[in-house]
């Protein structure tokens, strides 16, 4: 039997001429870099650390190299502010924390999270005895007290690895028997802040600054 022309050519063709391969170029999603600024004006509360820690994930879902939290607190609930500790810990990109003013208590802890941390002129840290429960029933005392043994130790842990030098906890240890006030000038001293307050300056920002005031969220309850 005599095969077509035209169609033996195209079976030629079919066999002949190799299937080119289209590798699928992944997606990658581009990473602008910068620093996202939180300015943390008011106490650590439960709402006023999530919003900190949104914004903190924010940064890392939309590219940003590292977030600045600039803080101005005199502290607050202890438990809120481990939570965005340790939740600020485990974020891949770099916490920069900054004394702007006053920080105090639970709010130290908050600024020992950076990774680098800044002091501003005329600032000060106010180290006291932590205080957690107001009342204790005989029912639930013992339970409680292991809690504040808790409590501290990671309170004195931050500290100690806000130090230059550890055995500079002697000095600093003194603020479970009377309130403690560290100036600008002690802070840098003992390494709590362990970078020049003007290189702030150098930094690259991202986006616009993220403002958590606390006595404007909706979301504060009573006894928060």
């Amino acid at each position: 039997m005599i095969r077509p022309f035209g169609v033996f050519l195209l079976c030629v063709g079919l066999v002949t001429t190799p299937a080119i391969a289209q590798e699928a170029k992944p997606s990658a999603r581009p990473k602008t870099g910068g620093t996202m600024i939180v300015n943390f004006l008011g106490p650590v509360t439960s709402a006023s650390m999530a919003e900190i820690v949104r914004a903190g994930q924010d940064a890392v879902l939309v590219g940003a190299d590292e977030l600045q939290i600039n803080i101005s607190s005199g502290g607050g609930r202890v438990y809120a502010a481990r939570f965005a500790v340790n939740v600020l810990r485990s974020l891949p990109i770099k916490v920069v924390t900054v004394a702007m003013s006053d920080v105090g208590s639970s709010a130290v802890a908050l600024f020992c999270a950076g990774e680098e941390r800044y002091v501003a002129p005329g600032s000060s840290i106010f180290l006291h005895q932590l205080t957690r429960f107001a009342e204790r029933s005989v029912k639930t005392a013992r339970a409680q007290e292991r809690e504040d043994e808790i409590v501290r130790g990671w309170y004195d842990t931050m500290l100690a690895g806000c130090l230059a030098d550890r055995t500079s906890m002697d000095e600093i240890e003194v603020y479970n028997e009377r309130d403690l006030i560290l100036d600008d000038a002690d802070i840098l001293r003992l390494g709590m802040a362990n970078k020049a307050y003007s290189s702030l300056r150098d930094k690259r920002l991202f986006g616009r600054a993220v403002n958590v005031v606390p006595g404007d969220l909706k979301r504060v309850m009573p006894g928060d």
